[in-house]
């Protein structure tokens, strides 16, 4: 790899569209704006950083020749992540019989400047960036408010990932000596193995391994803190593992999926009124079903073919590809 300064990317990237004295100097309080994002059922209400048109292609930049170079476990993390999913993250379980599931607090927000700097520095060596720990003070301003990560900014979760690569890798290990196996989405962490036993205190051992690599600010939030077992239903991130260890997506949402494609062959307007919106948007959303079904179970998919007809199942699945 050929390193080259900061300037002398992020002038050849942009060729005077955007300048680089902005990116490197200019103040950043008007480039973003915060946003409460309202109180759901399983949810409190979070704020929201909103970036402008130029905060985002900043980001954009820093992304592509620093922080997709960060250290990342990839064997254990499904987030962030092109060409993998939170598919992924969950079907390394399928074939376990107990299953423990949390979340770290307020994740964003407790990832601090120094956690930040700690990252890029470490990835320093791997970068095309000649001349990186000249300008890593502008950079953490750069994706940092008040000293800490926001949620909404478009490199918040690269850096995320990596701040948790030590956590990733001592954890995972220590999983895989008591026979466990660990994914993480962001901040869901979920741990299965085929003994129940394996899984009481892990709370304990999870905040005891985020201490040891020095990430005690990172909490599991208790009230998401749970362990469930084959003979319930088991839903992991959104998606469902069957008896026979196929994952698939819950059933309540096939019966919605295959409500809207009974209407959307035989009565558009009880398909709007269904999605209580516009055509359009209906059939915008239903698209987006099918094609989650399509990354998801390719065997319900199929089924749905058959029900439904190829033609108008793959019409979708092209319609959400555009």
């Amino acid at each position: 790899m050929t390193k080259k300064p900061l300037a002398e990317l992020f002038r050849a990237m942009y060729h005077g569209k955007y300048e680089y004295r902005d990116f490197i100097g200019e103040a950043l309080d008007s480039r973003y704006k915060p946003l409460n994002v309202g109180r759901t059922k399983t949810s409190k209400e979070r704020l929201v950083y909103a970036p402008d048109k130029t905060m985002k292609i900043y980001h954009g930049f820093l992304n592509l020749f620093l922080f997709e170079y960060l250290d990342i476990n990839e064997r254990v993390v499904f987030s962030y992540r092109k060409g993998v999913n939170v598919v992924g993250a969950v079907r390394k379980h399928a074939h376990n019989k107990h299953f423990f599931q949390a979340d770290i607090q307020d994740f964003f927000p407790n990832i601090d400047s120094m956690m930040v700097r700690s990252v890029i520095e470490n990835a320093a060596a791997r970068t095309p960036i000649s001349d990186l720990m000249d300008h890593v003070d502008r950079i953490i301003e750069l994706v940092t408010i008040g000293g800490a990560l926001p949620i909404g900014f478009p490199a918040s979760p690269l850096i995320s990932n990596a701040v948790l690569h030590r956590f990733d890798d001592r954890f995972e290990n220590y999983c895989a000596d008591r026979g466990m196996v660990y994914t993480r989405y962001s901040d869901d962490i979920i741990v299965s193995s085929q003994n129940r036993d394996d899984l009481d205190n892990l709370a304990t051992a999870i905040e005891g391994t985020l201490k040891s690599v020095e990430l005690a600010q990172l909490k599991l939030n208790p009230e998401k803190t749970k362990i469930t077992s084959i003979g319930r239903k088991i839903k992991l991130l959104g998606l469902v593992i069957l008896p026979n260890g196929t994952v698939s997506v819950d059933i309540k949402l096939k019966r919605q999926i295959e409500t809207m494609l009974h209407f959307y062959i035989t009565d558009n307007s009880k398909l709007r009124d269904f999605s209580n919106a516009d055509l359009s948007k209906a059939k915008e959303q239903l698209s987006g079903y099918v094609n989650y079904v399509n990354t998801v179970d390719s065997v319900y998919l199929d089924k749905l073919r058959k029900k439904y007809g190829v033609t108008v199942i793959d019409t979708l699945i092209h319609q959400g590809s555009k």
